[in-house]
């Protein structure tokens, strides 16, 4: 061999290495994720970086996932884990254990400026439990529903609620969210919560349908995956920044289509879209399932449909991860229109912009519904 190809093929080494290292350099970490919202966001934030892992498939609820040796795998290769948090995504409470000594969990239910509201109470909401309440506790409170005395926290909490001055509440809560003092909203909620007999620290897990959740969970991935990869974060901050403006965009489009609706009842299949209703100034008045996946007996149907009729409510919303087949019994005789709603983002298409199609399509569901005469 000639000098000259010597030197060509030494030059070529070096050159191979050094892009390998280059590579190696930037790579972007191992991350796993849990439900689509999640992936979605997570996604939107890493873009061309790197490709993050979905645990829980779009068309299977993650209060009834089951765990299965793909996703262990999945989780022992991780360099980031991130998830709501063991209320939601209990199947992986366990698994979690086992995580490898350099793998990090990030658990979005404890991330910076996240709103948090505490599980809904009092008439169709107090059974809600996702899971801490087994169905005999559920049919002794409901058959003995009286003794209770919930006819009395109604008047208080529902009848009652323009006391509150909802509107004014609205304004500041929604209109001016940053200025809302969140802690002193949260204690308040919790001590009164204490006062019917519950939990202080029973919070809704369903953070990621309030678009301004999911502004502060686009934050904390992005500052995490900057931790763990330095080299990328200028992307990872250009692409929160992309997905800051997106969602303040979907924010105001919702606050538009959804105005002046505030005032139509409707019931939901289960109790998952408080986040939602917040953000935009609806309030559902009950919910089919008061566990999630436990299907209603004959008598939470007959407690249904006369609650549809009393209320008159304008809409009774499905979810395309839970069967269907009951809802015909439900609304039969009554002018409650039919609706579907979707708390994880079944019919999007799995990736960066699943999110926002999905806060979207809700917002249309419920514009289209309610507006119905």
């Amino acid at each position: 061999m000639t000098a000259r190809k010597i030197n060509r093929t030494l030059a070529a080494t070096l050159l191979a290495g050094s892009m390998a290292m280059a590579s190696n350099a930037f790579a972007a970490p191992n991350v796993v994720t849990t439900i689509a919202p999640v992936h979605s966001i997570t996604q939107a934030i890493m873009g061309d970086v790197g490709k993050a892992h979905m645990l829980v498939p779009q068309n299977a609820s993650p209060h009834s996932a089951d765990f299965r040796p793909s996703q262990a795998k999945a989780l022992q290769k991780a360099d980031l884990v991130i998830w709501i948090g063991p209320d939601i995504e209990t199947f992986l409470i366990d698994p979690l254990k086992t995580l490898p000594k350099k793998a990090h969990l990030l658990e979005l239910m404890d991330a910076k400026d996240i709103i948090r509201l505490p599980l809904r109470s009092g008439n169709d909401w107090e059974k809600h439990s996702h899971g801490d309440h087994d169905d005999h506790h559920d049919e002794h409170a409901h058959d003995k529903h009286d003794d209770h005395d919930h006819k009395k926290h109604d008047d208080h909490a529902h009848d009652k609620h323009d006391d509150h001055d909802h509107k004014k509440h609205d304004e500041h809560a929604h209109d001016k969210h940053d200025d809302h003092d969140h802690k002193k909203h949260d204690e308040h909620a919790h001590d009164k919560h204490d006062d019917h007999g519950h939990e202080k620290d029973r919070m809704d897990n369903h953070i990621w349908l309030d678009p301004q959740n999911g502004i502060a969970m686009a934050k904390a991935i992005a500052n995490e995956l900057s931790e763990h990869d330095p080299d990328n974060a200028a992307t990872y901050t250009k692409n929160k920044d992309a997905f800051i403006a997106e969602m303040n965009k979907v924010i105001a489009e919702g606050k538009t289509d959804l105005a002046n609706l505030g005032k139509r009842p409707f019931l939901v299949f289960h109790d998952a879209y408080h986040y939602l209703e917040e953000r935009f100034g609806l309030e559902a008045v009950g919910s089919i399932m008061l566990q999630p996946g436990v299907m209603p007996g004959a008598a939470r149907v007959k407690q249904i449909r006369e609650k549809l009729s009393k209320t008159k409510a304008t809409c009774l919303f499905t979810e395309p991860q839970f069967s269907d087949k009951i809802v015909p019994v439900l609304v039969e005789n009554t002018t409650t229109k039919l609706g579907a709603l979707d708390p994880i983002g079944r019919a999007q298409k799995a990736g960066p912009q699943l999110y926002a199609d999905l806060i979207r399509y809700n917002i249309k569901s419920l514009k289209t519904c309610l507006s119905t005469n």
